[in-house]
C-alpha cells in the first residue's frame, strides 16, 4: 500500500509541476496585417455601387482606408498590445476617421503619443513670443492603439483614413 501511495504522490507532484510550469511555455503570437484600400464606384445591375479595392494608382485628393487586422495565434493571452502605425508620407490624416479603442496620436514622428486635445506644439508669434497651439489632424504623424487583451485565437481590427496630397 505504501508503494501505491508513493506512485500516486509522484504522479500528483508531477502534475503540479506541469500545472505550475505550463504557463511559462505558453505564449501569445500576435500578427498584424495592414490593408490599404480606396473606394470606387461601379455599375452593377444598373445601379451605382461603392466598393473598396486595393489602393493602387493613387491620385492626389483620393482617400485611402487603412485597416490593421490583428490576431493572436499563440496559446496564451496577450496583454497591453501596442499597435503603432505611421501616417504615410504625402498624406494627411482624415479627422475623426480612426476606428478602434482609445487611439493616441503623435506629432513628432512617433516619439510621444497623446490624446488629440493634449497634442501641443510651440510657435513664435509675430511679436517674437512663444505660443502653444493644439495640433490639428494634418500635423499627426502616427497613430497608436493599446489593446488591453487579445485572447488565443482572437482577431480584431483598427483603422483610419488619409487623404493623398
Amino acid at each position: 500500500m505504501s508503494s501505491v501511495n508513493v506512485k500516486n504522490t509522484t504522479f500528483i507532484i508531477g502534475l503540479l509541476f506541469f500545472c505550475v510550469w505550463a504557463p511559462v511555455w505558453a505564449s501569445p503570437k500576435i500578427t498584424v496585417e495592414v490593408v490599404a484600400e480606396k473606394q470606387i464606384i461601379i455599375q452593377k445591375d444598373g445601379k451605382s455601387v461603392t466598393q473598396r479595392v486595393p489602393a493602387k494608382d493613387i491620385q492626389p485628393g483620393e482617400v485611402i482606408f487603412y485597416t490593421l487586422k490583428y490576431s493572436n495565434s499563440g496559446d496564451a493571452a496577450a496583454r497591453d498590445v501596442v499597435i503603432n502605425d505611421p501616417i504615410p508620407d504625402k498624406t494627411v490624416y482624415v479627422a475623426g476617421s480612426v476606428t478602434g479603442p482609445d487611439p493616441l496620436f503623435s506629432i513628432d514622428g512617433g516619439k510621444h503619443f497623446n490624446r488629440p486635445s493634449l497634442l501641443t506644439y510651440t510657435i513664435t508669434n509675430a511679436r517674437g513670443r512663444q505660443e502653444k497651439k493644439v495640433a490639428s489632424p494634418d500635423r499627426y504623424t502616427h497613430i497608436r492603439w493599446v489593446i488591453k487583451e487579445i485572447a488565443p485565437g482572437q482577431t480584431g481590427q483598427v483603422g483610419f483614413q488619409v487623404r493623398v496630397q
